[in-house]
């Protein structure tokens, strides 16, 4: 069926439902002019932002003010940033497929603790001198 024959036909059922009176003619001659006409497409969806604010290239973002939506955002400063590094160090076993010796946990948190912004590492030092 070539597209003019559609338009032609949608208009001939248009034409007959206007001047249609009977309510059945009226649905069933909408019903097969629906078949004609092309159908709605749905809107595209932009992409959801970020819920972590972008760092700029010289300052990084402190993990306390990070926002997860779960209940990581109740807990004390200390208590989050200590999450965030025993959650790091599990994601890297994992990705290495084994546990890490003493010494290489070891090194691996100086890193990560290295790494870190000052408040963050403040945030750690108080919780350990809290703990002793």
């Amino acid at each position: 069926m070539s597209q003019s024959h559609r338009k032609e036909v949608a208009k001939k059922l248009k034409d007959a439902i206007a001047a249609a009176t009977d309510p059945n003619v009226i649905a069933q001659l909408s019903n097969q002019l629906s078949k004609y006409l092309p159908r709605p497409r749905q809107a595209r969806r932009p992409r959801k932002a970020e819920a972590t604010p972008t760092p700029s290239s010289s300052k990084k973002v402190s993990i306390i003010d990070r926002i997860t939506g779960s209940t990581v955002d109740h807990l004390p400063d200390g208590e989050k940033v200590l999450h965030y590094l025993v959650v790091e160090v599990e994601k890297r076993q994992r990705e290495q497929k084994r546990k890490f010796t003493a010494d290489e946990l070891k090194a691996f948190m100086e890193t990560l603790v290295n790494g870190l912004s000052a408040r963050d590492r403040a945030a750690v030092e108080f919780r350990n001198t809290e703990i002793v």
